[in-house]
């Protein structure tokens, strides 16, 4: 349930750069979830109808870009998407590479009237 708190965070900071650029009506929260945040998409959205009741962000369309979990090998330098957590490189079995995208949780941009 920590996705209601997230999503709370995640209307303060839409209503704050909303006030900051005159907003009258937030019409769309544009989003991006990457794999490894462990946040449920439907729950985002489902709870950001609830928190954003009575501002002016009530009723605005919620749009999330899931980001893949995706590493770079750290020896040979192979980029590969990561599969059912095995981070066992592809191309040269190395076990330890680093992460370059999947943790991601951002408000990208906001729409308003």
């Amino acid at each position: 349930m920590h996705e209601m708190g997230i999503t709370q965070s995640i209307l303060s900071i839409v209503l704050d750069q909303a006030k900051q650029n005159g907003a009258k009506k937030v019409t769309q929260v544009n989003l991006e979830i990457g794999e490894m945040a462990n946040i449920v998409s439907e729950c985002v959205e489902f709870y950001f109808d609830i928190v954003s009741k009575e501002t002016i962000a009530s009723g605005a369309k919620v749009v999330i870009e899931n980001t893949p979990l995706k590493a770079k090998c750290s020896t040979c330098g192979h980029i590969f998407t990561v599969e059912d957590y095995s981070f066992i490189c592809p191309k040269c079995n190395n076990i330890s590479p680093n992460i370059i995208s999947g943790k991601e949780l951002a408000v990208t941009s906001i729409e308003i009237e």
